[in-house]
């Protein structure tokens, strides 16, 4: 894992460290102020602490980035199943309506099978001239004993 970029890599170095001698001016002379210095000069330690600064900033900005992308590809996932879900409702309701159309038919064809009105009113006609022949027979030869 250790290639050529990420062994010229400075990492910060968080544990109790023994200070020197040396460091302790160093920290000295950094802390108090030296007089007029020219603005551009910079020590080795500032300019290595400014690169990994930036480095930093850089690896924000690209996780940034990918947590731009990754959440722009969950809302388009999320609207691409919010869209799937509608046309099942619609094809649920479809079925339903396939099914009540069926059960429509099946009884339309149920009803076509009664007899019409022509058939009830001959049937009606039938029955009441027999009905009066049966209680004129009755009336004029009495009932059997």
């Amino acid at each position: 894992m250790a290639d050529a970029a990420t062994s010229a890599r400075v990492e910060p170095n968080i544990g109790p460290t023994p200070v020197s001698a040396m460091a302790s001016q160093e920290l000295r002379a950094a802390v108090e102020p030296a007089g007029p210095a020219p603005a551009s000069s910079e020590t080795p330690g500032s300019r290595s602490a400014l690169d990994q600064l930036s480095r930093i900033e850089d690896k924000a900005a690209r996780i940034e980035e990918k947590y731009a992308r990754s959440e722009t590809l969950l809302q388009r996932v999320g609207s691409t199943v919010e869209a799937a879900t509608n046309r099942m409702n619609e094809v649920a309701s479809q079925a339903d309506i396939v099914a009540l159309r069926s059960e429509v038919r099946a009884m339309a064809a149920q009803v076509r099978q009664l007899p019409g009105k022509t058939a009830l009113v001959a049937v009606a006609v039938v029955t009441s001239l027999l009905t009066a022949a049966i209680v004129l027979l009755i009336i004029r030869y009495g009932l059997p004993r």
